[in-house]
């Protein structure tokens, strides 16, 4: 700590009288060696630190998020699913339209990207209790869906693709049933093209 003053009053003095000066003896930094040191274990004149202790704790406050209202469950659920879906409608018109490899292989990591997103939001979302078993089932679809999405991305020709693209889409989701309980309107491609 010394040390440290030592050079900060060197350098003020720097400042104050300016460098290069004529005006007296040139100024310098004492040296390391001639300083003195500070030794880091305690001695016996002088003691450990202890810590101090605190007279009182100070409490945190934790909250648990609420869970969505069946009408903000359905907004937040369309809210999160609708990416996915329109990669997925993308996806399939490039296929119908027999659209180039390359371009499929695209569609494909889109589809895989919006996947993981979809996932990661009904993860961190607190579901009422009428549809948070069909979410984690949802999200867990998702799980076993994105490797054979990503399988089709990087598929070197578009048999190979449409292998790992049946794979993806016969895995069951409970879709319908979340969109059931959460009162909202059947499935529609054409929302999602």
């Amino acid at each position: 700590m010394r040390q440290m003053l030592a050079v900060v009053g060197v350098a003020g003095l720097l400042a104050v009288a300016g460098c290069g000066s004529d005006a007296g003896p040139p100024v310098t930094a004492p040296s390391p060696a001639s300083s003195n040191t500070v030794s880091a274990t305690p001695t016996p004149e002088m003691p450990a630190y202890t810590p101090g202790t605190p007279d009182r704790s100070v409490p945190v406050a934790r909250s648990t998020p609420k869970a969505l209202s069946v009408t903000g469950a359905g907004t937040k659920y369309l809210a999160i699913t609708r990416p996915y879906n329109v990669a997925l409608e993308r996806f399939e018109q490039a296929a119908n339209e027999n659209m180039s490899l390359p371009t499929l292989q695209n569609r494909a990591k889109a589809v895989a990207a919006a996947n993981l997103a979809e996932y990661t939001a009904l993860r961190s979302t607190v579901w009422p209790a009428r549809v948070s078993t069909q979410m984690r089932a949802l999200a867990k679809a998702d799980a076993a869906a994105r490797p054979h999405w990503l399988r089709a991305a990087a598929s070197n020709s578009k048999s190979e693709m449409a292998t790992h693209v049946q794979q993806a889409t016969s895995i069951k989701s409970p879709s319908a049933q979340i969109r059931q309980l959460l009162n909202l309107p059947k499935y529609d491609e054409n929302d999602y093209s």
